[in-house]
């Protein structure tokens, strides 16, 4: 057995996705990567939050369109919740077990997971922000196997930096392509903004970490797990 299968044994991840070929197609994919034991599938908005506690999941994959009315808030709740106690030094559980709370309105230990958004259709920036990463539906399988390894990587406690406590989705995609040694233009074709917002945020992201260099922004993307270190090494940045 390799590192890899050492460090992402049993890990479960649920894929809530009402399109039954993108859901089969990313089950496929994500197989491939060998980083979790379990795949688990939802396709309609009434079973997520039932199947978010009976499988506890490492991450939540899901398209923000399968939200019914409850959930954005349900999913709003358990973030405050969850960095409330990683702020507070509490413990948040990110071990399988019947005794970890997984839910907002639970008490006790926090079942810790991430959250992705499958995107495949523009929705807004308030919504946004109640995810962890976003999975573009053009992303290739090595930015696709990048995203979820560094949603499994990134940091847990207080003690550590906690990167989407202070960015929003949309910065972490434009701090992780900067990182990259993407130009304004590229990232702005690459998420499919335009050149102006690109700038709007690259603002908002030095005035929110202080941070006015890209030798420093891939120091923090690194440090907070926005970026795999290999992966800047394929791209010939490190």
């Amino acid at each position: 057995m390799n590192l890899s299968n050492l460090i992402y044994m049993n890990r479960t991840i649920l894929i809530a996705e009402q399109s039954e070929i993108i859901r089969k197609g990313l089950v496929q994919i994500i197989g491939s990567f060998n980083l979790f034991d379990n795949i688990r599938e939802v396709s309609c908005s009434t079973r997520v939050e039932t199947d978010l506690i009976k499988t506890e999941p490492d991450i939540l994959v899901v398209n923000p369109l399968l939200l019914n009315d409850n959930l954005p808030r349900w999913l709003s709740e358990y973030r405050s919740r969850r960095n409330m106690a990683m702020r507070s030094g509490l413990q948040v559980d990110d071990t399988k077990g019947s005794s970890a709370a997984s839910g907002p309105g639970t008490t006790g230990r926090i079942r810790y997971f991430r959250i992705a958004a499958i995107a495949y259709s523009l929705f807004d920036d308030e919504l946004q922000e109640l995810f962890d990463e976003v999975i573009q539906i053009g992303d290739t399988r090595l930015k696709i196997k990048n995203k979820l390894s560094s949603l499994l990587s990134r940091p847990d406690t207080a003690d550590k930096p906690v990167a989407d406590e202070t960015l929003s989705a949309r910065e972490k995609d434009i701090v992780r392509l900067l990182a990259k040694g993407l130009s304004n233009k590229e990232i702005s074709e690459e998420l499919y903004i335009s050149p102006h917002t690109v700038i709007t945020h690259r603002k908002n992201i030095t005035r929110k970490l202080n941070i006015k260099s890209v030798a420093g922004l891939i120091v923090y993307a690194i440090i907070n797990g926005i970026v795999n270190v290999d992966e800047l090494h394929g791209d010939g940045n490190v």
